[in-house]
């Protein structure tokens, strides 16, 4: 027996209903299921994608290998909409950001993806150098993944972005929900209250098969793997 087949089928049934409007098919058989994966090949034939369940968090994963740039951006969109995180479009002026940031090996990091559409318009990270914040572990990061990219949209002439999070101090922080007892919180707040870029918030459940969260925490964890 396949473990979590139905489950998987029903993922796949889902997105086969939703890719219709684009008339691209998905294929599928039994010999497609293993355990906790689908492999699903695309008609016409632009490559591979595959739905990975994780049954402990009920959350979903999609990888994909495929060979058409405008296809990934459809199943991205598609993925996305399933998941109850449909971004803005270009046509609105709106930016929006994935943030996230990363510890490991006494390291600590942030990373940050903008997008205008589906378009990335920037890939933002780093190390955090400062001795004095390392304590802070991937706080730090988090924090200042939304610093960076509030300070990109200040050079670019964006005027209006929404950031996406899974980190719930990003946004209580900056609301007041939570009170900035540190001087990392602290700082992080005072920048915020003093920029005029028009900010949105929105949370994102942390490896729930979001694209643009899976990204931006690989970006995050990939600069420290560099530097290691």
């Amino acid at each position: 027996m396949i473990l979590c087949k139905y489950k998987l089928l029903s993922k796949t049934l889902l997105l086969q209903n939703y890719l219709k409007k684009y008339k691209l098919n998905i294929i599928f058989n039994n010999s497609s299921f293993k355990n906790y994966m689908v492999k699903l090949t695309t008609d016409p034939n632009y490559g591979v994608i595959y739905i990975y369940y994780k049954p402990t968090k009920d959350t979903y994963l999609l990888k994909k290998k495929l060979k058409n740039s405008r296809i990934e951006e459809i199943i991205d969109t598609t993925w996305n909409l399933m998941n109850d995180c449909k971004i803005y479009s270009a046509k609105t002026g709106i930016y929006e950001a994935f943030v996230d940031g990363s510890f490991t090996s006494g390291m600590a990091s942030y990373g940050a993806i903008i997008y205008l559409g589906n378009k990335i318009k920037a890939k933002l990270f780093g190390i955090i150098k400062n001795k004095e914040y390392i304590k802070f572990r991937q706080f730090i990061g988090e924090l200042k993944s939304v610093t960076k990219v509030i300070k990109w949209c200040e050079v670019n002439y964006v005027k209006r972005i929404r950031i996406n999070y899974d980190y719930l101090g990003i946004e209580n922080f900056a609301t007041g929900t939570w009170k900035a007892r540190n001087i990392i919180s602290k700082k992080y707040v005072n920048f915020l209250i003093n920029t005029k870029i028009k900010i949105e918030w929105r949370h994102i459940k942390s490896h729930s098969g979001n694209i643009g969260n899976n990204s931006v925490d690989l970006l995050a964890k990939k600069i420290l793997l560099i530097k290691k």
